[in-house]
């Protein structure tokens, strides 16, 4: 639990930085590249968890079955969402309202 509260502490004050920053007009080109690194080593640092607990190894077959699964879903559940929600609305296939 300390370290959500860590975390969050962490992610208020990057906020409160960001909101000064944006109020003085100082644009910082590099903060994409830092974001980009950040996601990389924190994707690499979870793999390394995920690949040295054993129950995870023996029971991959399981959890990539699962997730397949449930990815599908998503997909078929995003496209009927937004295909309802066009017909709702009247939009085209090219956004524009009118027929389609």
């Amino acid at each position: 639990m300390s370290l959500l509260a860590l975390y969050l502490g962490i992610t208020f004050t990057g906020y409160l930085v960001g909101v000064g920053f944006r109020k003085k007009g100082i644009q910082l080109k590099w903060t994409g590249k830092v974001q980009a690194i950040a996601i990389g080593v924190l994707v690499f640092l979870m793999g390394t968890r995920l690949g040295a607990d054993r129950e995870v190894i023996e029971g991959i077959s399981t959890i990539g079955v699962t997730s397949f699964i449930l990815t599908a879903l998503v997909l078929v559940g995003s496209v009927a969402a937004v295909f309802i929600c066009r017909k709702i609305l009247g939009i085209n296939k090219e956004g524009v309202k009118g027929d389609d």
